[in-house]
């Protein structure tokens, strides 16, 4: 077992995949000496298997069967080209109110949920006019670059899935920790979102913190042209137990025009 090659990749690389580590001791990904190479280093305790094809190099003097590894940093390693998004991205930022169980990815393929090693991550199609080159930034995490959705497309994305949001409740609080944006940005995904609920909604909570965030009245009056043209219910709202915004032609849940609430 090639002991010089793979304790240094281990050490530089704390989540990795297969065919990374098969590259790295000059082994095509298939050949059963890296199945054997990894078993011998998970029987060791220098690794752990996340899932199928990820592995986690595990810290010296730790214990391999309780030791954490970074969630956010193994989530990105399990399908190429994910990207954190939504409440997830959220955490990431350091805008979430609270945490959420699963880690949450726009990825290419299927969506889906997986359950990996210590924690469990959901799959997500990407939203309408995702780009991974305007949308997407990288967050440090154990020295790994991990992809994650701007602080903007985020918040477009969650007015767009509150549910991913952790609900309208957790939705609001966590936006009143967001303490910059760039309102051009803003208004670039909304229109690449194209979502007539979504551009009145998050101008509905724009212009209720432009003075906070600096949001001029010509971007207000940009993101007012793709909102609704009459009165629609937005964010989960429901007969009877919603409030309208006539300026911006949606019908909220009650909750968040109550000056009771905390994300008010």
């Amino acid at each position: 077992m090639p002991r010089p090659v793979s304790l240094p990749f281990f050490s530089a690389h704390p989540v990795f995949s297969r065919a990374e580590y098969a590259a790295a001791v000059g082994r095509k990904p298939s050949d059963k000496v890296v199945t054997t190479m990894l078993a011998q280093h998970a029987h060791a305790g220098n690794i752990r298997r996340l899932a199928r094809g990820v592995f986690a190099a595990v810290p010296k003097h730790a214990n391999a069967q309780t030791w954490m590894v970074d969630r956010f940093a193994a989530a990105s390693k399990l399908r190429a080209g994910a990207v954190v998004a939504y409440h997830s991205a959220l955490e990431l930022h350091g805008y979430a109110y609270t945490d959420s169980v699963d880690v949450q990815l726009v990825a290419p393929g299927e969506p889906g949920h997986l359950r990996a090693a210590g924690f469990s991550c959901r799959f997500i199609k990407p939203p309408r006019g995702f780009s991974g080159t305007e949308a997407v930034t990288t967050v440090d995490r154990l020295g790994m670059a991990v992809p994650v959705t701007t602080v903007e497309r985020t918040i477009v994305d969650v007015f767009d899935r509150y549910d991913l949001a952790g609900g309208v409740e957790e939705l609001f609080n966590s936006l009143n920790l967001v303490e910059r944006v760039n309102p051009a940005a803003l208004l670039r995904f909304a229109g690449a979102l194209n979502n007539a609920l979504v551009a009145g909604a998050l101008g509905y909570w724009l212009e209720t913190q432009k003075d906070r965030l600096g949001i001029s009245d010509p971007t207000l009056t940009e993101l007012r042209h793709l909102a609704p043209k009459q009165p629609r219910y937005a964010l989960g709202a429901k007969p009877g137990k919603g409030k309208t915004v006539p300026a911006w032609n949606v019908i909220l849940p009650a909750i968040l025009l109550s000056s009771g609430f905390e994300g008010a």
